[in-house]
C-alpha cells in the first residue's frame, strides 16, 4: 500500500510541475512580461540561461510527457501507448538541449528568440574574439606600444 500512496504522490508532483512549466513555455511563447526567469545555481553565464529559457518549451514537453507516459503505463491498459510517450519523452530532452546549445530546432524556439544564437556558439565566439584580443595586445607590446599607462 505504501508503494501505491508513493507512486501515486510521485505521478501528482509530476503533473503539477507540468502544469507549471506549460504554463512557463507559454509565457515565454507570447513573449509575455510575467514570463518567469530562470535562475540557475550552476551558471552565472547569461548565454546559459537564455539558452535554457528558449527551451523551455520542449522541457515543458518532455516532462508533460514523461508524466502522461507513466500516468497510461501505470494505470490502464494502454502501456504500450504509455511506454511510447515515455520515450518520445526523452527526445523532447535531447531537443531541449540542442535548442539551448545551439538553437535549433527552430520550430519549438518562441519566435521573438529565434535570432539568437546558442549558447556553445557564444562560447565560441567570445573565444574568439579574446585570442583575437591577445593576438593584438601582444603584436603591441613586441612594437613597444604598451597600452600601460604607467
Amino acid at each position: 500500500m505504501a508503494n501505491i500512496s508513493f507512486g501515486i504522490f510521485m505521478l501528482l508532483l509530476m503533473a503539477g510541475m507540468s502544469v507549471l512549466l506549460v504554463r512557463a513555455a507559454w509565457l515565454h511563447w507570447i513573449d509575455s512580461d510575467r514570463a518567469p526567469d530562470l535562475v540557475s545555481p550552476r551558471s552565472s553565464n547569461p548565454a546559459v540561461i537564455a539558452g535554457h529559457e528558449r527551451g523551455v518549451v520542449a522541457l515543458a514537453g518532455w516532462l508533460t510527457f514523461m508524466t502522461l507516459g507513466s500516468l497510461l503505463t501505470t494505470f490502464t491498459a494502454t502501456a504500450p501507448v504509455g511506454a511510447g510517450l515515455f520515450a518520445a519523452s526523452f527526445l523532447l530532452l535531447l531537443m531541449h538541449f540542442s535548442i539551448a546549445w545551439f538553437n535549433w530546432p527552430k520550430l519549438l524556439v518562441p519566435p521573438h528568440r529565434r535570432r539568437e544564437t546558442g549558447s556553445i556558439i557564444e562560447w565560441w565566439r567570445h573565444r574568439r574574439d579574446l585570442r583575437i584580443a591577445l593576438r593584438q595586445a601582444a603584436e603591441r607590446d613586441a612594437l613597444g606600444q604598451h597600452s600601460d599607462p604607467r
